[in-house]
């Protein structure tokens, strides 16, 4: 059951995807042909194939039809919608550069039918995808059988997430879960764990999961023969959960099996580019179509209340605690105190502009150079003063993690009404569980959601802005 029906379900799936697109787009084109628009022959010919090709793009990037992996059914309709989604992008990007009448798409009824069908078959396809999974357990005679050994942390992790994704197995559960042994010696877990497969053989388990600690795992090849000899897949999950941190992410490089103490999908080379090319992207809007008006404008402010640069630049610690320099809009007076100290409320070192500025935030605009450059992100860990990090660091024990991925001009901590002077460290404390917090959770869509919220917060008031 676990593969054969698996494959079955996840093929029609596929087809049946492929085929309302293409139905779309003949759709499209019939209604499209009837209000007489002027088709060129390069977009009559490809539009088809831009289908298809934009579609497999789409849910390969995704990877919306997994087989190899236990089937997650809410991840399966989050992949199908965001496969969806792109290859609408990706679709209308192709009728925008080459159809001569490119607001077409915008104002034609023939889209409106097409899009009214897709996203007609999409909601109905995966009600009835729901409800195929849901009785598919009842058509099926012989089920893959699945169980766990050995009651721990690990173990119950696992059986919760064994029993969320079963919907192509039968989950036994943890079949010592009302044992109270507790083995001292090898020789002791060897003899329990021997029986256990015997007694779960008995139960027709198909493929038993075994989790201890990894001081017991010997003579793995004794208990693999044991298992081949009952027609049973053994797997060996070690149990880490007495000897490391709470939540780890654990992978293999090369034949070593590799721990560590967090997940970080901007460890992914793909990832960066992705992030990259959005910072890019998106600093140079800014820079074309908002500094490009602001930044003489502000200058002739700044420099009109007092003396001095229209740039405030300044050391700040960047990635991998590499220093750099960070520009922003000048808002306070020159040497009017220590630069070190931060910025509190009613602070008679800044500028009347300078309250303005700060307190809408665009004070931080220059930073899209520092974007621009590469030192910067525009969401990350806000960057700190050197000083300011060597102080932390002395008293917040993962406060240098924030430091594995460039500062940001704005961030998760910032929008959650975390910015601003921090008078103690558990102020700090805070700021920096949320920049792990991004470290970990990191996907484009988040960093849209915070520029978003961000805007939002700004035109809203931050109290924590001065």
């Amino acid at each position: 059951m676990r593969n054969r029906h698996k494959f079955t379900f996840i093929i029609c799936c596929a087809i049946a995807d492929m085929a309302a697109m293409i139905f779309g787009t003949m759709l499209f084109l019939r209604f499209a042909t009837e209000e007489h628009v002027g088709w060129n022959a390069l977009f009559i010919n490809n539009i088809m194939p831009i289908t298809i090709l934009s579609w497999l793009f789409s849910i390969t990037y995704f990877r919306l039809y997994q087989i190899d992996v236990l089937f997650n059914l809410g991840e399966f309709f989050a992949n199908s919608w965001r496969a969806f989604l792109t290859q609408r992008i990706l679709w209308h990007s192709y009728i925008y550069f080459f159809h001569d009448d490119r607001l077409y798409v915008l104002k034609g009824k023939a889209y409106l039918f097409q899009l009214s069908f897709l996203l007609f078959y999409f909601l109905l396809s995966r009600i009835l995808f729901t409800l195929v999974i849901v009785k598919i357990k009842k058509w099926v005679n012989k089920r893959y059988t699945v169980a766990i050994w050995g009651f721990n942390k690990t173990s119950i992790e696992l059986a919760s997430h064994l029993e969320a994704n079963s919907h192509f197995i039968h989950f036994l559960g943890i079949l010592n879960e009302n044992s109270s042994s507790d083995y001292i010696t090898i020789e002791d877990f060897s003899s329990a764990l021997s029986n256990a497969i015997h007694n779960a053989s008995e139960k027709n388990v198909n493929e038993l999961y075994i989790v201890t600690q990894p001081d017991f795992i010997s003579d793995l090849n004794y208990f693999f023969e044991l298992g081949d000899r009952h027609c049973m897949r053994l797997k060996f999950v070690p149990d880490f959960s007495l000897i490391s941190k709470n939540h780890f992410s654990a992978g293999n490089f090369d034949n070593f099996h590799v721990i560590k103490p967090r997940y970080e999908p901007l460890q992914n080379a793909y990832n960066r580019l992705v992030k990259r090319i959005f910072d890019v992207v998106f600093s140079i809007l800014v820079i074309v179509f908002i500094l490009s008006w602001l930044y003489p404008l502000l200058a002739f402010f700044i420099k009109r209340q007092s003396k001095g640069p229209v740039l405030f630049k300044q050391m700040r610690t960047g990635k991998k605690n590499e220093p750099f320099w960070c520009y922003k809009f000048r808002s306070m007076y020159i040497n009017a105190g220590d630069e070190c100290q931060q910025a509190r409320k009613d602070d008679d070192r800044i500028t009347p502009i300078g309250k303005f500025i700060r307190r809408t935030s665009l004070d931080e605009m220059p930073q899209f150079f520092n974007v621009l450059m590469g030192k910067m992100s525009v969401v990350g860990p806000r960057p700190h003063m050197i000083k300011h990090t060597s102080d932390y660091n002395d008293h917040i024990n993962n406060f240098m993690v924030r430091h594995f991925v460039k500062p940001g001009i704005t961030g998760l901590a910032q929008v959650s009404g975390l910015r601003g002077e921090t008078k103690k460290v558990s102020d700090m404390k805070r700021r920096v569980t949320a920049d792990i917090m991004y470290l970990q959770r990191w996907s484009l869509i988040t960093d849209i959601k915070i520029c978003f919220a961000t805007v939002i917060v700004t035109l809203k008031g931050d109290e924590n802005a001065f």
